[in-house]
């Protein structure tokens, strides 16, 4: 049964989330955690049940350094689900550090041949505390064997700290932020279920030095676990809209005029639509508006690429309360509320003579425009000028 179910997700996890029209990071991440876990079930399967020794020989050892891999891909499939634009940096790498070393640390079964592993496999078939009798360099397999379960439930943990502090996010606006919030809990809940079985096994094995004892013994524990397995792989199957993530802004500018019209359209339709999905009270747009000052004092919005998720980012405030500040409290899109502040700053450089040394190019880029046009058309919807015409003026 388990090996069925096993391949039955393997198999819905792969046609789901391949036939998925907007594939994303999140959805890599959760393809190679459900395809993982499915491994992870499978080799429990070749460690207890299979008489094959050749699917044995396979999936005991090989699979190991993945297992450590559960892990940093849950955790990375939440922040990719909750953050606009999330991107790997190079200290996060630093989660695949213990699957490298388990990697090493196996080199001399991977390296050994074909005989030698069918013995292996031969010998865990007849008994299976044999689990732990193969080559390896430094660490024992019982340490891996106990590890990899307390090091993917560490992962749960601050994975839950991330959805507990965005928990209002999810939980005060759309029909779709509020599936992803009860998808999130499932499938924290089944993780949790999945990695306490696991360790509850593998504890219990490493007393009783027999696998197939501790699985015999407390079975339930076996079929909830194949329970969490089923309700994992066929949440997707009926429930796609999973797999399109949270509704989220993107602000990556293109660099084609038309392309950027159209996306700061987009940007401007969906921030309005995110803004009325609820309400701030006034005590909180209070403090917004108090939080936001106290940002503006470091100038934010002279960086080339400051957009909604980057000032969300910085400040600690939700993009779904920014954009309700921005389009019902102050009645102004974000790019545009952008661009004034960019032009009064440029206003201020005109006005103390700075602007004497600089040309209009170099102003626009000292003001963090992309563009001298987008700089000359904000400049003139803000002032009525241009800025060769204002200059004219001032002087």
């Amino acid at each position: 049964m388990l090996l069925y179910l096993t391949l039955a997700g393997f198999l819905i996890s792969i046609l789901v989330l391949i036939n998925l029209r907007n594939s994303n990071k999140a959805n890599i991440y959760l393809l190679f955690f459900l395809l993982i876990n499915n491994i992870y079930a499978l080799s429990h399967y070749a460690a207890v049940y299979s008489q094959n020794k050749y699917l044995t020989a396979t999936m005991l050892v090989h699979f190991t350094p993945f297992y450590l891999l559960l892990g940093p891909l849950f955790y990375f499939y939440v922040r990719s689900l909750l953050m606009d634009d999330f991107k790997l940096f190079k200290k996060d790498y630093l989660h695949f550090i213990p699957a490298v070393i388990i990697l090493i640390n196996i080199l001399p079964y991977i390296f050994k041949g074909v005989d030698y592993k069918l013995a292996y496999a031969e010998g865990v078939i007849a008994k299976t505390s044999n689990l732990l009798n193969f080559d390896y360099l430094l660490i024992p397999p019982y340490v891996n064997f106990l590890f990899r379960p307390i090091h993917a439930l560490f992962y749960v943990a601050i994975s839950i700290v991330l959805i507990l502090k965005n928990r209002l996010n999810l939980r005060n606006n759309n029909l779709q932020q509020s599936l992803i919030y009860k998808w999130l809990l499932l499938l924290i809940s089944i993780s949790t279920i999945l990695y306490v079985s696991f360790l509850f096994f593998s504890v219990f094995s490493y007393i009783k030095l027999d696998y197939k004892l501790a699985v015999n013994q407390a079975s339930y524990i076996l079929y909830i676990t194949i329970g969490g397995l089923i309700v994992l792989n066929f949440s997707l199957f009926f429930f796609p809209n999973i797999l399109y993530g949270l509704p989220q802004l993107d602000y990556r500018l293109s660099t084609k005029k038309s392309s950027y019209k159209k996306l700061t359209e987009i940007e401007e339709t969906e921030e309005k639509r995110i803004s009325k999905s609820f309400e701030i009270s006034d005590d909180k747009l209070l403090l917004l508006k108090s939080k936001i000052d106290s940002y503006l004092l470091i100038f934010p919005y002279l960086k080339p690429n400051f957009n909604l998720s980057m000032m969300s980012s910085e400040t600690d405030i939700p993009v779904h309360h920014l954009s309700y500040f921005f389009n019902e409290h102050m009645k102004i899109n974000f790019n545009t509320w952008k661009n004034d502040l960019k032009i009064e700053y440029v206003l201020e450089l005109m006005k103390d003579g700075t602007y004497e040394n600089l040309t209009l190019d170099a102003l626009s880029k000292k003001a963090g425009f992309g563009s001298r046009s987008s700089f000359i058309n904000s400049f003139k919807s803000k002032t009525g000028l241009t800025p060769s015409e204002y200059l004219q003026n001032l002087d």
